[in-house]
């Protein structure tokens, strides 16, 4: 199991991003509960990746944005990757984005979203999954010399 991976959970107030949270870890989202707003929480996961290997990913799970307001900055000095999940897909009636114009979205932002619904707990799964794997990829060997290593050949220090 590798050191762990901070993932920031974030969106507009009342998307249901505690809920996805929720429902992925322990299955216990009741539809229809009122909500409490999130001011911020963390949750550990152990996520089993594409390759077999366990992983934890840190869940930074964030007070939900007001329109227009920007995600603050402190949270983007540990982003490494990007997952979209559209959730409430049982609730299409309802849609304010059209699926369409979401998935024309992600392509021009070149990246994967996921359409999910916190009543099926199965949909929550796979986007996880994937954001793990590609977390802890293992690092492919390099030729460069590493920070802190002596390097052969070189025995003078410079600064």
């Amino acid at each position: 199991m590798g050191k762990g991976c901070k993932v920031v959970v974030c969106g507009l107030l009342s998307v249901g991003k505690t809920a996805i949270l929720e429902q992925l870890l322990y299955g216990n989202h009741t539809i229809g509960m009122e909500d409490c707003e999130t001011m911020e929480d963390v949750y550990m996961a152990s996520v089993e990746t594409d390759r077999g290997v366990k992983e934890q990913l840190h869940l930074y799970d964030t007070r939900g944005l007001q329109e227009g307001v920007e995600l603050p900055k402190h949270y983007f000095s540990f982003a490494v990757a990007i997952v979209v999940l559209g959730n409430k897909l049982d609730l299409s009636e309802q849609r304010q984005v059209d699926t369409e114009v979401a998935q024309q979205w992600a392509r021009s932002e070149k990246v994967r979203l996921w359409e999910v619904t916190v009543t099926d707990r199965r949909t929550l799964i796979e986007p996880f999954t994937l954001l793990a794997s590609k977390l802890s990829q293992p690092q492919s060997k390099s030729s460069f010399p590493l920070p802190g290593r002596k390097n052969k050949g070189n025995s003078s220090s410079e600064n």
